[in-house]
Order: C-alpha cells, then sequence, then structure tokens
C-alpha cells in the first residue's frame, strides 16, 4: 500500500455512536421548541405547524434512503424544507436577530443525540502529530451548519481540515460525486487517501470506486450480513480506537528536518 497523506472519516457509527440513538425524539424536541419560539416572535403560528414539519422529515427520510425511490442517491433538502416551515410561519415578521438564534438552537438540537466515541479526539490528535490531513466525509441530511456545530462542540474541530456532508454536496455516499467533493480537498491523490467507515457499501466499496484506500470499522447487527462477508477493505478495525495500530507499515512518519548548520 502507498503511503497515506489523508485520512477521511465516515462520522456516525465510526467517530461516534449513530444507531439506535433516538433521532427521532430529538427531532420532536427540537421542532417543539422551535414552535414555541416562532410563536413568541411572529404572534401566530398555524395550528398544524409541528406535525406537519415531523412529517416532511420522516416522508424525506423515508424517499432519501429507498434506493427504488432515489436512485440517483439524491440527499434531502433540510434547508428547503426548514424555509417552508418559516415562510408557514410568517417568520419575515419576526425581528432577525432572535429569529437567527432560534434557528441556530433548532439546528443544534438535532445532533445533540450524535455521542462521541471517547477515543475518537485521541485517534484525531495522534494522526494529526503523524503529519495527516484530516476530513470528514459523512451522509448526513442536516445542513452543514448544524454539523461543524457538533464537531466544535465536541472538541473535535482543532484536529480536521475539511467537510464534506452530502447535505452540502446534494449527494450521498457511494455516489462518486460525494467522494469526489471530499478528494478535491484531500490535497494528494485517491492512492494516498484511507477512509474509515462502517458501512459496507458507501463507505469501502464507494472508496474503492474511487481509488482510494479503505478501512472498514466493523459493527455487529446494523448492515446486512451478506454486505459485510462481500467486502474487501484494506484494513479492518473493530474500534477506532485500534486505527493507529493498523496503520503499522502504511504511514510515513513526518520527520522534522534539522536546521542547516
Amino acid at each position: 500500500m502507498p503511503s497515506i497523506r489523508c485520512i477521511t472519516f465516515d462520522w456516525g457509527d465510526t467517530l461516534a455512536a449513530n444507531t439506535g440513538m433516538p433521532y427521532a425524539a430529538a427531532q420532536l424536541q427540537a421542532v417543539t421548541r422551535l414552535a414555541a419560539e416562532l410563536e413568541v416572535l411572529t404572534g401566530t403560528l398555524p395550528a398544524d405547524w409541528t406535525t406537519r414539519a415531523l412529517a416532511d422529515i420522516d416522508a424525506a427520510w423515508l424517499a432519501t434512503g429507498d434506493p427504488v425511490r432515489n436512485p440517483e442517491h439524491r440527499e434531502m433538502d433540510f434547508l428547503g424544507m426548514l424555509e417552508r416551515w418559516l415562510g408557514a410561519a410568517d417568520a419575515i415578521s419576526a425581528d432577525p436577530p432572535r429569529l437567527a438564534q432560534a434557528v441556530r438552537t433548532f439546528l443544534a438540537g438535532l445532533t445533540e443525540v450524535i455521542a462521541l466515541y471517547a477515543e475518537s479526539i485521541s485517534v484525531l490528535s495522534l494522526l494529526k502529530a503523524r503529519g495527516m490531513r484530516i476530513g470528514i466525509l459523512s451522509h448526513v441530511p442536516y445542513p452543514p451548519e448544524a454539523c461543524r456545530g457538533w464537531f466544535e462542540r465536541n472538541g473535535l474541530a482543532p484536529y480536521i481540515d475539511f467537510y464534506s456532508f452530502s447535505s452540502e454536496v446534494g449527494f450521498i455516499k457511494p455516489d462518486p460525486r460525494h467522494f469526489q467533493h471530499a478528494l478535491a480537498q484531500a490535497k494528494c491523490p485517491p492512492g494516498e487517501v484511507l477512509h474509515v467507515g462502517d458501512h459496507p457499501l458507501r463507505d469501502i466499496q464507494g472508496a474503492q470506486a474511487m481509488g482510494m484506500k479503505t478501512c472498514l470499522r466493523v459493527t455487529e447487527g446494523i448492515h446486512a450480513p451478506e454486505l459485510m462477508r462481500s467486502c474487501t477493505p484494506d484494513l479492518t478495525i473493530l474500534r477506532i480506537g485500534h486505527l493507529h495500530a493498523a496503520l503499522s507499515g502504511y504511514v510515513t512518519p513526518v520527520v522534522a528536518k534539522r536546521p542547516s548548520a
């Protein structure tokens, strides 16, 4: 394997717990709070506003994840939905700074249930010390602002050089356009980029099709067993803390040059 100069990470079930997290409850809480704040700001709100907003999220999520209905791997337009919700609430009449703060609070609430793995910060810190360029390459429908905010609040942002969220690209792994967006920021050939993720199709096969190296974070009970068995990554780890040992021999440490005499 050529020396690895850049590592891209999937987010959920790779750097943080994703499967089984109470997203529906978090969405209900965030939408309900936004509705209450909008009612104060605008003086009125349609009686079914909260119900319609939650139904929009559910419908978009189901459609996006269905390969029959979404063969082009397009990501849902979450910001477009949010704009429609604000329009229905007559938010144009709201005080702009207070409305902006209400929206920021709403977006932050959507990601609060994503639980950071204890080893993730130390892994990223050590990789940066080894001279790695680090990126996030993740399928996530929430707006980029909300996603980057999660990385900042959880202390990972200082180690990350670039982000590639499907919500800003418009397409979901394994679509090549999602990987191309990340590779354009990697600043090295695909063969020198290692992608670490848990999904055998979206992460491993998708990255391999682009000429990238791959590392599977093994999970059980999440992905179809036949997909896991047919998966052929370059490296395999059981938890993110095992990545350094798995990389032994594939990463050339950065050696500080001595000043010339």
